[in-house]
């Protein structure tokens, strides 16, 4: 078996294992049965899009345009925003998946939609891979490349398709148009590098694409964990709303704590004493969100 395939298995793995259980953990209520078909529906969307959609839209404006021409260039970058996030909003076709997002649980489907979506491309570009005969007999473990830019782009199509869902019913246009914007900034970065802007240099435009990535990344988790959470500070999304054991009081994780496992020993703010707290329940975070 061709190393990427490998890859690609054991990357599917980990994306399922860690979002699959992310969404059927969260506690925003969502019909069980239908998040899965909203995965399962998206697994193909990307393929068909591209050969469906992008392909034929590429052979329309190679007749109108020389491929070397600057507006052609330029015009490149919008394919996959105009043509994947759409694509995505295809699943809400269902008449049963789109009654069941509300406001209080979207963000359980965009995080099942951007799943499936992160599926079909992983496999999808896995297939192109493969028939490169310069990549054919490397070992799945020297496409390490593969397996992270993958992971990162399942955070990235929830984040994209959030911006929408967000709008769903008051807008929804509009929520496309940002998630469009996002995509495109997110990729743009790499045309720059393929057109070597500045003459920097491959090897250095990859360093700025790394970091351009990487701070995309953070900010595509802060705004799912914002979705999900609401309104947390950074230490709470490691180790969660706190709950003292002595006054029953939630409070924020602390800096100077001692950790083990999910038991922290620190100082409450409430009846001040040091001690070892846990994370807080869903029923003692939503009490403690009806007092903020």
């Amino acid at each position: 078996m061709h190393g990427i395939y490998i890859a690609a298995i054991l990357t599917s793995l980990l994306a399922i294992a860690g979002f699959g259980t992310l969404i059927r953990k969260l506690d925003k209520p969502a019909t069980g049965w239908l998040l899965l078909a909203a995965v399962l529906i998206c697994l193909s969307l990307q393929p068909l899009a591209f050969y469906f959609v992008r392909l034929p839209l590429d052979h329309w404006l190679a007749g109108h345009l020389a491929r070397t021409s600057l507006a052609y260039q330029w015009l490149v970058t919008l394919y996959a925003p105009l043509t994947e996030e759409p694509a995505k909003l295809l699943v809400l076709l269902i008449p049963a998946i789109f009654r069941d997002i509300r406001p209080d649980n979207f963000p359980r489907y965009a995080l099942a939609i951007g799943l499936g979506f992160a599926l079909g491309e992983m496999w999808f570009i896995a297939e192109r891979v493969s028939h490169q005969p310069a990549l054919a007999k490397l070992p799945f473990y020297q496409f390490g490349g593969y397996v992270s830019e993958r992971l990162m782009t399942c955070v990235f199509h929830s984040a994209f398709v959030a911006i929408t869902l967000s709008r769903l019913r008051r807008g929804w246009g509009l929520g496309l148009g940002g998630a469009m914007v996002a995509h495109w900034a997110a990729n743009f970065p790499i045309t720059l590098m393929a057109w070597n802007v500045g003459g920097l240099g491959r090897a250095t435009w990859e360093v700025i694409v790394g970091l351009w990535l990487a701070g995309l990344f953070v900010a595509a988790v802060a705004w799912l964990a914002y979705l999900i959470f609401g309104k947390v500070l950074p230490l709470r999304l490691m180790y969660g709303l706190r709950h003292c054991p002595e006054c029953s009081n939630d409070f924020e994780p602390s800096m100077l704590a001692i950790n083990f496992g999910n038991a922290r020993y620190e100082r409450c703010p409430h009846c001040r004493k040091w001690l070892w707290t846990k994370r807080s329940t869903a029923k003692e975070i939503e009490a403690h969100k009806s007092q903020e």
